[in-house]
């Protein structure tokens, strides 16, 4: 029995366009495909693997609606419906299919757009930029000619024909948010920080939802070191009521930057709890810990960052002032021999520090007798 999600896929597209005309039950038709792959493909060692049973009602759903489509007649909102739905589904083959059979319904433009967004989630750049210049060509303000080729040089690594070719999508869709973000993000990539601001700033005019447009715009205000402004977009996030845990992480470097480290541990802290495998913020998290002076939630961050690198001067010399004031006076004694080995200068920077210690050891030790 195929799975219920390309049930409720199928359902949909008639929602959108009308019920499908077919001589044999779909649902059947599905099964019987799904049947027939299975014995065709199958053996012991992967019929019941997930990913290839996936695999099977991919292909089988692609099979049987690729027939449907051939003898159906649809309007050209109902092709571009059909096309979205198929789109986002990932069925990029069957909706290749579907544009190719109702070619003459689009534009040559439209036609020439969407074949190109097809190739290029297939992989197949060369065919993909062949498609959108020729949509450029058939008609040269077409703005999503031009964005497209854009995020397919983006792909490919050339920054800097992206920014041109998302610099001529804004200047002929001026309403159009996602040129714009696109440019930004670019625009940072290549340290352009003023400019990204500038684009993010009109992405916001345009969608003020965007959460791209937040992230790229306080990462270039962070990046100029101009804590307020990067301020400011945060404040208009919370307005908007746009949340994400980037947003976090930024809020809590924000925080970081500007001395407020009890908020930036809390802003981390909820990144975290997403992204728990995140080093760099798991680092800035405890630097601001030891700033906060929290001691004792310091301690596993710095065994994390010491099993990464035991040589790590900074997390050593923390770890002998945590252990030092939650009063773990053994722990303290073996951070500073292995800080020690890495300078001398440890011993005299913190000699009253091993007078106490040294103390509190033998006093330990006098009440064992």
């Amino acid at each position: 029995m195929i799975d219920d999600k390309w049930l409720g896929l199928l359902n949909f597209m008639q929602q959108e366009t009308h019920s499908f005309k077919c001589d044999k039950p779909i649902l059947d038709s599905l099964n019987d495909r799904v049947g027939l792959l299975k014995n065709q493909f199958g053996n012991v060692s992967n019929i019941n693997n997930p990913q290839f049973i996936d695999w099977i009602e991919h292909e089988a759903f692609s099979a049987v609606l690729n027939d449907i489509f051939k003898d159906e007649l649809f309007n050209k909102d109902e092709l571009d419906k059909l096309f979205n739905a198929l789109f986002k589904a990932k069925l990029f083959q069957l909706a290749l299919s579907l544009i190719s059979n109702n070619k003459p319904i689009f534009s040559a433009g439209d036609f020439d757009i969407k074949s190109g967004m097809v190739f290029h989630q297939l992989g197949e750049l060369d065919q993909a930029e062949k498609a959108f210049t020729q949509a450029i060509t058939h008609s040269p303000a077409n703005y999503l000619g031009h964005f497209h080729l854009g995020y397919l040089h983006l792909a490919r690594g050339d920054n800097e024909q992206a920014i041109n070719y998302f610099t001529e999508c804004t200047r002929l869709a001026p309403e159009f948010a996602g040129g714009f973000q696109n440019l930004a993000g670019c625009q940072y990539q290549a340290g352009e920080f003023e400019s990204s601001i500038k684009s993010c700033t009109r992405v916001y005019e345009i969608s003020p939802t965007l959460i791209a447009c937040y992230i790229t715009a306080i990462s270039s205000c962070l990046a100029l070191k101009r804590p307020v402004e990067a301020n400011s977009w945060l404040e208009r996030a919370e307005v908007n009521e746009v949340y994400n845990p980037e947003l976090s992480r930024l809020r809590g470097i924000w925080a970081h930057q500007t001395q407020q480290y009890s908020d930036a541990v809390k802003a981390l802290s909820e990144y975290l709890k997403v992204r728990p495998d995140d080093i760099d913020v798991l680092a800035i998290r405890a630097q601001a810990l030891a700033a906060a002076k929290q001691w004792e939630p310091l301690l596993p961050e710095l065994k994390i960052l010491l099993e990464l690198d035991p040589h790590d001067v900074w997390a050593l010399e923390q770890l002998f002032l945590a252990n030092y004031h939650t009063e773990q006076w053994q722990q303290a004694g073996v951070a500073m021999s292995a800080l020690s080995k890495m300078s001398t200068q440890f011993k005299q920077k913190y000699l009253s520090q091993m007078d106490e210690i040294r103390k509190n050891l033998a006093i330990a030790m006098m009440d064992v007798e």
